[in-house]
This record gives C-alpha cells, structure tokens and sequence, in this order.
C-alpha cells in the first residue's frame, strides 16, 4: 500500500476541525469558482453548509440546480442566493438547466455558484443512468458524496439508488454487502459518481455521515484503497456536513 498524507485538525477541546471551504481549498480564493454535487449522501446539506461558511467571509454565493433540490425556507442572508425555475406541485425547486449555469458563470455575478448536479432520493449512494449526472461544463470543483451509513448494508432498493447499474459497476449482487471495494469500484468506473465530469474539473470525494469512531476507521480504510487505485482525485474529505465541525480528515 502507498503512503498517503492524512491530515487531521484539532480544536483547542481535542475535537478534529475544519470548514469545507478550507478542505476544499477555496477558503481564500478570489471570485468566479463554479462548484458541483453528485452522488448521494447529503449533497443539499454540503451546498448550504458551505454556503453559510462563505457568506460569513463575504462572499457572494449562488445555489442552484440542473435537477430539483427541496425548496428552501426564505434565505435571510444578504450574501445567499438561490435559483430555480419553478416550485412543483411536490414542493421541490425545479432547476435550471447546465447552460444556463455557464452562462451565470461567465457573467461573473457571483463569487461562488454551488450547484446540485444529481439527485439520489434521499439514499446514501447512487450509480448514474446514462443522462446523468446534469453537470454545467464550467464545473471547476466536482464534488462526489457518499454517505457512509451505506458502509455494511445490504445491496439493496432502500440504501442504493439506481440498483441494477450499481451491481453493474460495482461487481455486487443485490443482498450483497457494500464494502471499499464497492465503493472504489464505483469511485473508479467511468460508469460511475464522476459520470460525465467536465475536463477542466478537479475531483474531490466527500465521504460523509462519518458520526461516530469505528465508521472514522472504516471511512479512511476506504479512502487509502480508492487512493491506491485512483490518483486522479484531487483530495478526499471525511466528516459530517450538519456538524459543527464538519471535516474531521483530509487526504
């Protein structure tokens, strides 16, 4: 096995710390950064945790989707703001299409547009079909999410989203149970999270719901394994978006 540098970071209580934008590595970048959410596992969460950490330090944020997120309550944040095209009947924001996602871009309105480019039902991991997922081609970050609750449970319609394509992709079978190497399988395919990446985009895999120590062991078991097989990703974040301090490793 390779060695691969593992960040840790401490608060002054001993509790691992660090903000998304900081692990992402955009903390203190200038304006114009275009970033996309696929796969499953809380992408929603990550869009507006990280926009509360940018609007914080000023930054004009955009969140919008070229699928349909829920709709959310009035933003009171003078820095947030958040696009559709229209709110179903269902109460979702209906999205925008990829172009017009790299048209806003180029107007260079804001200093960050986070984008949620797939949709998984709410389940913690997805392969895509075909014409997903619906990513803006200015895409500078692609962020892929899994949420490691999935980690140990059976292959099946209630943990997987689109369950024939993952078996495809992963070499699993359905009662199967969903280990690293399912997951770097499906890191890895072409067929799989980074379907359809644009060029220009850095990957970066957020392994998240990472709540309690033994998932913390598994979740960088699994990561040093899709490190072995997979140098193109850029990093590799692991922690829990809804807590306060939602990165607790970098790779």
């Amino acid at each position: 096995m390779s060695r691969i540098a593992i960040s840790h970071f401490y608060n002054p209580d001993g509790r691992w710390m660090m903000k998304i934008s900081a692990a992402l590595g955009i903390a203190h970048e200038g304006s114009g950064i275009l970033i996309s959410f696929v796969g499953g596992g809380g992408k929603t969460s990550s869009i507006f945790a990280l926009a509360a950490e940018l609007a914080e330090e000023r930054k004009r944020v955009l969140i919008t989707t070229t699928t349909a997120i829920y709709n959310p309550e009035e933003i009171k944040n003078p820095y947030i703001a958040v696009l559709g095209d229209h709110v179903t009947q269902e109460g979702k924001l209906k999205g925008i299409t990829k172009e017009q996602v790299d048209q806003i871009y180029r107007e260079h309105r804001y200093d960050v547009i986070l984008v949620e480019a797939d949709g998984s039902r709410g389940l913690p991991i997805k392969a895509p079909a075909d014409y997903e997922p619906v990513i803006p081609s200015a895409t500078d970050i692609l962020v892929g999410v899994i949420g490691m609750d999935c980690y140990n449970r059976q292959v099946s319609p209630e943990t997987v989203q689109r369950i024939e394509i993952f078996t495809d992709v992963t070499e699993v079978l359905p009662g199967d149970r969903i280990d690293e190497k399912a997951i770097s399988r499906l890191v890895s395919s072409p067929r799989g999270l980074y379907r359809n990446c644009p060029p220009k985009a850095r990957k970066v895999l957020l392994l998240n719901k990472v709540l309690y120590e033994q998932l913390m062991a598994v979740s960088l078991q699994t990561a040093h394994y899709i490190r072995d097989g997979k140098k193109e990703i850029d990093r590799i974040l692991i922690g829990a978006v809804q807590e306060e301090d939602p990165i607790k490793a970098l790779l």
